[in-house]
């Protein structure tokens, strides 16, 4: 039974043969990754324009129901707070009404709390200072160590990642 030899780069020249192989690889995939992105956005471009036409039957669709709807006798429709329902065979026809959209100035809003002694509806929000108090530490046996005082700092976790190596052309 033969056994395999395992692949290794044992010279410069061997370094240099199997990196310009590599490269003509990676060539030949980045085209075709071209290709491909090509292909998705003719689709994309398709799929878009049929997604604008849906929009726009739905848009008439819901024009004319509308028109239709303000015609129908008030008797006719279900009523409730958010909306009102006439009910065909092929399904209902639908009003509905939202509650108002609200956008917010926080500045002037606090400002208009604190005036009314609300304090009970501001929020108070602390966060570490990570950049600035990582400056003051230290690894060690895979705890983060405050230098100072040689405390582990509780609430971190330390992971130790595989170093890696990489290859620039020049």
């Amino acid at each position: 039974m033969e056994t395999k030899q395992e692949f290794s780069i044992d010279n410069d020249k061997q370094a240099e043969g199997y990196i310009d192989n590599i490269n003509d690889k990676l060539v030949e995939i980045g085209a075709y990754k071209q290709r491909l992105l090509d292909k998705i956005q003719q689709l994309q471009l398709k799929y878009d324009k049929e997604k604008e036409k849906e929009q726009q039957i739905i848009d008439n669709r819901n024009y004319y129901l509308s028109k239709y709807f303000d015609t129908i006798d008030e008797k006719l429709k279900q009523k409730t707070k958010t909306q009102e329902k006439y009910r065909l065979a092929s399904g209902s026809i639908i009003k509905k009404y939202p509650e108002p959209s609200m956008t917010r100035d926080e500045v002037l809003l606090l400002g208009w709390v604190k005036r009314n002694n609300l304090a009970d509806y501001i929020k108070t929000t602390q966060k570490t200072n990570w950049g600035d108090l990582k400056k003051l530490t230290v690894i060690g046996n895979g705890k983060v160590i405050f230098k100072k005082t040689g405390e582990i700092i509780e609430g971190i976790t330390v992971e130790e990642r595989t170093p890696t190596i990489e290859f620039k052309e020049v």
